[in-house]
């Protein structure tokens, strides 16, 4: 899938997203900075078993989004470490 923003997100991602209408409404109201940290997430590297983890979630996680200036939360986005 390609969001309305053009970013690349993996097919099992995109059926996570496409499952639940109000979180793909969320994410692909989000930035497409944003929109990318997400991909990268489900990406992470710890195997199937996390990302398996991180796709249940996603759509909780993608509603519950709100995005905060770097300073509050020492990180340009939540889901990165610095």
């Amino acid at each position: 899938m390609i969001t309305d923003k053009g970013v690349a997100v993996p097919e099992d991602m995109a059926q996570a997203l496409a499952a639940d209408q109000g979180a793909l409404e969320a994410f692909q109201a989000l930035r497409p900075d944003d929109q990318r940290v997400y991909v990268k997430w489900i990406g992470a590297g710890d195997g199937a078993d996390g990302r398996r983890a991180r796709l249940d979630g996603l759509g909780e996680h993608v509603k519950a989004y709100q995005r905060r200036p770097a300073e509050e939360h020492g990180s340009p986005h939540p889901l990165q470490d610095l």
